[in-house]
């Protein structure tokens, strides 16, 4: 992605240019920075996914703004040339717009992204203004259920199965099935696994986990690294996506993560699962049977979580269900 409005060439001030003769060589350069350099620099800070949705988001506002128009920047644009009121308004009127038909977490995503855009352009002295206190409010509806231990146990054993009759595409969803429950990675990160990240020696995936910038090594269980040693030996040696497409070898295109998303569902419903499963509903699912038999230390570690945020909502589950089976005995 990248971000080109229309700006002065440097960022200097009069004052610093008066300067500049004065200046130490290695001050002279720290300043001699464009603003293009300054958000080429931000967007290559943050993940390859994290591009994507600011990218989705400017090209969603620029269609609903500017009609027709060829180039998403020519959104951000008119926000940074509409000054502070002009933005504040445009982006409420979508904001409003965008509610009718989305979830407000949908909405406060995309507004989101727009403001972070404006937060890089504000420091690379493009504009003087931030926009902030837009978004709607956000709604706690994530759906934490997940399938059960033992509905989990009966897809893996369905897979294994197929996977022992040389069913290529068992094969490859069993290792995908355990890194997702088994380790609780996220579906963007079993879809962008390379196999330069897999470390069976190690008995390490590394994986580009949220929240951190690069990829970070973590443990997988037994059972999982025996899953990917099979893939691997089907697989080949080949560099690339550690999971691929197998009904196109030549291109041997990564799966998306809507092909993981109903490869779960549709194998699910081969194994004879009632409960709905989808990739982060194993996570889920991982999570709380762990809050359910471990430590807290335990599921912070298995979740990758760096404060009790995150881990608490499966914690606060175990405690809704202890007070129901409580005013149940009482007596």
């Amino acid at each position: 992605m990248t971000v080109s409005v229309s700006v002065p060439q440097t960022v200097h001030n009069d004052a610093v240019l008066r300067l500049l003769p004065s200046l130490s060589p290695a001050a002279s350069k720290a300043l001699d920075v464009t603003p293009a350099e300054i958000i080429a620099r931000w967007l290559a800070s943050i993940t390859e996914d994290g591009r994507r949705a600011y990218a989705r988001s400017l090209a969603t506002f620029t269609a609903w703004a500017i009609p027709g128009a060829a180039d998403p920047q020519a959104g951000l644009e008119l926000l940074c040339q509409a000054g502070a009121g002009g933005a504040h308004e445009l982006l409420v009127a979508w904001r409003d717009e965008l509610l009718e038909r989305l979830a407000p977490n949908t909405v406060g995503g995309r507004l989101s992204a727009i403001a972070s855009l404006l937060r890089c352009c504000r420091r690379a002295g493009l504009i003087a203004f931030t926009i902030e206190g837009i978004g709607p409010k956000r709604e706690l509806v994530q759906d934490r259920r997940g399938p059960k231990r033992a509905d989990v146990e009966r897809l893996l054993g369905h897979v294994d199965e197929l996977a022992l009759g040389d069913d290529l595409r068992a094969v490859r969803d069993a290792a995908i099935i355990r890194l997702l429950y088994c380790c609780a990675l996220r579906r963007s990160e079993v879809c962008n696994l390379r196999l330069a990240d897999v470390d069976l020696e190690a008995g390490t995936v590394s994986p580009r986990r949220k929240g951190y910038k690069r990829r970070k090594p973590v443990l997988v269980s037994e059972r999982t690294k025996a899953a990917i040693a099979a893939w691997l030996a089907a697989r080949g040696d080949e560099p690339g996506a550690l999971f691929h497409r197998l009904d196109r070898r030549e291109h041997r295109d990564h799966l998306t993560g809507e092909s993981i998303r109903y490869m779960v569902k549709t194998r699910a419903k081969a194994a004879g699962v009632k409960a709905p499963c989808r990739p982060h509903g194993m996570r889920h699912a991982a999570a709380s049977e762990l809050a359910r038999r471990g430590s807290l230390d335990e599921l912070m570690s298995l979740g990758e979580w760096r404060s009790l945020s995150a881990a608490s909502a499966y914690l606060d589950r175990h405690d809704e269900n202890r007070r129901r089976a409580l005013a149940l005995v009482d007596a």
